[in-house]
Parts: C-alpha cells; sequence; structure tokens
C-alpha cells in the first residue's frame, strides 16, 4: 500500500513544473486558472532504479480545469502496476487537485487543496489523510520539479523527497 500512495504523490508531483516565478493564490478574484497552471500540459517521467518508472500526461480542458492519466510500468514495459486519473479544478475560493487510483481499496477520488502558490512552490494538502497529507512542489530549472511528502505513518512522522522530468 505505500507504494502505491508514492506513486499517487508523484502524481502530484508534475504539478509544479516548468513554472514561471508566477504567484499563485486562492482567493475570490483570481477566476482562470490558465495564467497560473499552464505549466502543467505536458509529459513527464519518474524514474525508479529497482521497479520501474512512472509515466504521466495533462492536457487542458478549459481555462479552469485539466486532465490527466498516469501509469507506473515494469522496468521492462510489460505490465502496468497502476494506472491513476487525475484532474486540476478551480473554483473561485479554491484550487484542487484529485486522483483516482484504479482498483484502489478506497474507490473514490482523494483531493488536496492548494494552500500556497508562490515562487516556485506549490503546496497542496489534506489534513484527513496520514500519509502524505502535505506534499510540497519546488520548480527547479525549466524541468525539474522537487517534491516533498510529508505526513504520519504508524504514528511516526515520515518524509519523502524525490525528483521528477518534464518530457516535452
Amino acid at each position: 500500500m505505500r507504494f502505491i500512495f508514492n506513486i499517487i504523490i508523484l502524481v502530484v508531483l508534475f504539478f509544479a513544473s516548468c513554472s514561471s516565478p508566477d504567484t499563485v493564490t486562492n482567493n475570490a478574484n483570481s477566476t482562470d486558472v490558465d495564467s497560473s497552471f499552464k505549466w502543467i500540459q505536458g509529459k513527464y517521467i519518474v524514474i525508479h532504479d529497482l521497479s520501474g518508472f512512472y509515466y504521466e500526461e495533462w492536457f487542458k480542458v478549459d481555462n479552469n480545469n485539466y486532465r490527466g492519466t498516469g501509469y507506473f510500468l515494469t522496468r521492462d514495459c510489460v505490465d502496468t502496476i497502476l494506472s491513476i486519473k487525475m484532474r486540476l479544478m478551480h473554483e473561485k475560493e479554491k484550487t484542487t487537485l484529485f486522483y483516482d487510483v484504479k482498483d484502489s481499496a478506497v474507490n473514490k477520488e482523494t483531493e488536496f487543496t492548494l494552500t500556497k502558490g508562490e515562487n516556485n512552490i506549490y503546496v497542496f494538502e489534506n489534513p484527513f489523510r496520514d500519509f502524505p497529507s502535505i506534499m510540497q512542489y519546488k520548480i527547479i530549472g525549466d524541468s525539474v520539479i522537487e517534491v516533498t511528502e510529508r505526513g504520519f505513518e504508524k504514528n511516526k512522522e515520515k518524509v519523502v523527497e524525490y525528483r521528477a522530468t518534464k518530457i516535452n
């Protein structure tokens, strides 16, 4: 199960890719996600040395919505270990990331709310989850994202860090 949560976090990781130093805020005056999240469109990859790699693609639905799909594949690209459907939705009062893991035990979307989006750092939170409950994405250059996942697992604080690369 830990493996699935790590993959889900990779999904969110890709939200922070290739951003300009624009500021994202969750205020009532912000009505168009396009200007803040246009960088989300594209293809991304995270390579795991032992188990395989994660591939993800995002596309724009309209000015306030993006959809994505993700797949974790074995190293030889023969088997799909995990598939995920994702969406980013911007409303007047908040920006929310949803993900739905195929065949997960939960069988419903999980959501994280954007709580910070400035200076190339994006933080999504869900205080009702153990791990991860906080996901931070830091933009490094045009094609690398540094991700930090925080939360609790078995009543102990847990922190996981990794990097993802935009491939187009």
